[in-house]
């Protein structure tokens, strides 16, 4: 599959990060998928990935999660309990849990708009 459809899903719990892959896949595209955040960032496939889908679990408390998500040169979808939990950035795209139906797809249909 093309690396342009490559999505990166990082999740810390397997069960979540799995479900992830396979909605993912079922849209056509291809997953490449981390536990921790780190583990991303070094990745080859991060600078040319169609975009990253990041639990917002991964991120620390303060300002650190701003610059952990800076990290990721690629369209940000962050899944968050809440709204109010997400921080700035461009390129970025919020999602609350828990996800219904179709969003995970309607949220890459709109990364055109990023």
């Amino acid at each position: 599959m093309a690396i342009a459809k490559t999505i990166i899903v990082v999740a810390p719990e397997g069960a979540f990060r799995r479900s992830l892959e396979f909605a993912l896949e079922v849209e056509g595209f291809s997953v490449e998928s981390h536990a921790q955040l780190s583990e991303a960032e070094r990745s080859p496939t991060i600078a040319i990935a169609l975009c990253a889908v990041v639990d917002e679990s991964v991120l620390g408390s303060g300002a650190g999660p701003a610059r952990s998500l800076d990290m990721i040169p690629r369209p940000v979808i962050l899944l968050a309990n809440e709204i109010s939990t997400a921080v700035a950035r461009k390129g970025l795209m919020v999602l609350t849990k828990p996800l219904c139906g179709s969003d995970l797809a309607d949220a890459l249909q709109g990364l055109s708009a990023l």
